[in-house]
């Protein structure tokens, strides 16, 4: 039951607190600044609270004006109208709030009595957490939502053990994309189209949509969080629930809600000032890293396509076909091939199916509402399972995605020289993002680019002025090696501006938007090699063109080598079989290698052949 403490309280006391608030200028103060989620605003002189619900301020010009705010929430601290996302009164709705302002100003609990907020005190007691753990799932390229990864907080529980913690709850900042059309889901994401909302939930459902069905390795990084400061950052989490965000693809997504949680339970932590225009989630990770003491033991979490596929691995010839032809037929567990295998062989083929089987059925959609029917392959496969008395034999599971703090920053710059046609250039160029095919796996996920807003500009030795040599808005490339037993295709696109050299113009671009849909190979002498074919479509735009345009389909092919795992190889051709616009057949033949110096620190060389003209080049990159 609530307590009414309007009835009782001293309204000459507010006065008093009025006064001392402004003589301790606690409006200026760091914390009120984080519970409020204020941020300078263009020009550094005002501030501006991340926050876009009306029900988070109790003052008209609340958003803005962080005196006014203050000064409003210590009144509505005197009243029983109920307020904020989830209406009750302020002191209980603001609770982060009412107990900073009361340690500071000492409340006098006669003069304003405090409410007992049994519901708060239900829902702390549930949740029952001793630890927080910051957990990032990794890249997903199939959402563009999840093209950089996801951060998310579990609350561990007291007395919590290894196989008890799928129970805990997870605090979840994500944006409600579900009224988006699919011709402006992008838009609507890079514009702050989308409302984005905090929601407490069990972890095991997430681990189950990142980890199960989207097959995200998961890394999971225990924070020293004191008692305090984990219970200041639970009561500003009750604050937020159904407070509405403007979501941001770019900045203000899940890593930046999570840093601006982080913030208010420490506000000694400026974590969220190191990101201006854009922040990625395996960046975050690399910054809490350097935060003296902040992150604990780290634990990873394979998924389940990764268990299948590591184990899958680990299987002879053989036994590849053997756990292939189970995934279909329970009764192979009979065949006398299979019965000739050691128990332990049999125990981890059966096992290997049965989550292949599971991997399969999960992925289904089925309304919410419909009932799966039953497995009868999935049951054969167990009983068959059951008969054997044996532990399975053992294979090491590490996620293909590793820490995200052990690899490159993804900003980087860098400056080189080179010759194209027989005219030297010194080049500069800079990329706002991710992580290209050449750059070291450590930190990301394998065989894969996600390349944002990259640009290179030349000034050539024989001319002044500078020279656009290509400006790349987005590339993303996906090359999953085939596996049999869990077979996903190989897949790119690209839209940029890239060069098309001429005999009578050597700088000419042209606006490219290519993409191709194929399949990936990977050998292992005598190194570690990635093949590919994508055929595809490609389309260029150009006055340099004859009407304007060619367009055509198009395919590229090439070998991704790796040497060593700092000396990466690329050599690639792609044709273009132009029969729209400008009908002609174009072929471009390129050979690069990176050699990682240290973690942000490479060297890269390139050779390209296009159209008839040959360029080389060399420089040097820096990573921040």
């Amino acid at each position: 039951m609530i307590r009414a403490a309007g009835a009782c309280a001293d309204p000459l006391y507010l006065t008093e607190l009025l006064d001392h608030a402004d003589a301790a200028e606690l409006a200026a103060r760091r914390e009120w600044r984080t519970l409020l989620h204020y941020r300078p605003a263009a020009g550094g002189k005002r501030v501006v609270s991340d926050a876009d619900d009306s029900r988070f301020f109790l003052a008209p010009t609340g958003k803005t004006d962080p005196h006014a705010e203050l000064a409003a929430t210590l009144r509505a601290f005197f009243s029983a109208d109920w307020v904020g996302g989830d209406p009750q009164p302020a002191q209980c709705a603001f609770i982060a709030r009412y107990r900073w302002l009361k340690a500071e100003l000492n409340f006098d609990d006669r003069r304003l009595p405090p409410h007992d907020c049994a519901r708060f005190q239900q829902w702390f007691g549930e949740l029952n957490a001793e630890t927080a753990t910051l957990v990032f799932a990794s890249a997903y390229l199939n959402n563009p939502a999840s093209l950089f990864g996801h951060t998310l907080l579990r609350l561990d529980r007291r007395g919590q053990t290894e196989q008890t913690r799928l129970l805990a709850y997870a605090i979840n900042y994500a944006a409600d994309d579900t009224d988006s059309h699919v011709l402006t889901y992008a838009l609507d994401g890079v514009a702050g189209g989308f409302k984005g909302r905090f929601d407490i939930q069990p972890y095991y459902q997430l681990v189950r949509a990142y980890s199960d069905l989207e097959n995200r390795d998961l890394w999971e990084y225990r924070l020293n969080l004191s008692r305090s400061q984990l219970r200041r950052l639970l009561e500003h989490v009750w604050e937020l629930r159904g407070i509405e965000f403007d979501y941001y693809f770019f900045r203000e997504n899940c890593a930046w809600q999570l840093l601006t949680l982080l913030e208010a339970a420490d506000p000694e932590l400026r974590l969220s000032d190191e990101y201006r225009l854009w922040t990625l989630p395996a960046d975050t990770i690399r910054l809490l890293a350097r935060q003296p003491g902040l992150i604990g033991e780290t634990t990873a979490r394979p998924a389940r396509g990764t268990h299948i596929n590591r184990r899958y691995e680990a299987l002879n010839a053989s036994e590849r076909r053997l756990a292939r032809r189970l995934g279909k037929d329970a009764a192979v567990a009979a065949a006398p091939d299979f019965v000739r295998l050691a128990p332990e062989r049999q125990a981890l083929l059966l096992e290997l199916a049965l989550d292949e089987r599971q991997q399969q059925r999960a992925g289904d959609a089925k309304p919410p509402e419909s009932v799966a029917p039953p497995d009868a392959l999935a049951h054969r496969l167990l009983m068959a399972r059951n008969q054997l008395a044996v532990a399975a034999a053992p294979v090491a599971v590490e996620p293909y995605a590793t820490r995200p703090e052990t690899g490159h920053a993804s900003r980087r710059i860098g400056v080189g020289i080179g010759q194209r046609d027989g005219a030297a250039f010194m080049e500069l160029n800079a990329r706002a993002s991710y992580h290209d095919l050449l750059e070291p796996d450590a930190g990301y996920t394998p065989d894969a680019r996600i390349e944002l807003l990259n640009i290179a500009v030349r000034v050539y030795t024989d001319h002044s002025g500078l020279a656009l040599a290509r400006l790349t808005l987005l590339d993303i490339t996906s090359l999953p090696p085939l596996n049999a037993l869990t077979p996903r295709p190989a897949w790119r696109i690209h839209a940029g501006w890239e060069a098309i050299p001429r005999s009578d113009c050597r700088d000419c671009i042209a606006f490219d938007l290519s993409g191709g849909l194929g399949l990936a190979a990977e050998t292992r002498w005598p190194w570690r090699t990635v093949w590919f074919a994508l055929p595809g479509l490609e389309f260029d735009y150009s006055d340099e063109f004859f009407h304007d345009h060619r367009a055509g389909p198009a395919l590229a092919v090439g070998a991704l080598l790796q040497p060593t795992p700092a000396w990466k190889i690329l050599a690639g051709a792609t044709w273009l079989n132009s029969r729209w616009g400008e009908t002609d057949t174009v072929s471009r033949v390129t050979l690069q290698q990176n050699l990682a110096l240290g973690q942000d620190w490479s060297l890269r060389a390139e050779w390209r052949h296009q159209e008839g003209v040959d360029e080389v080049g060399l420089r040097l990159q820096v990573y921040f």
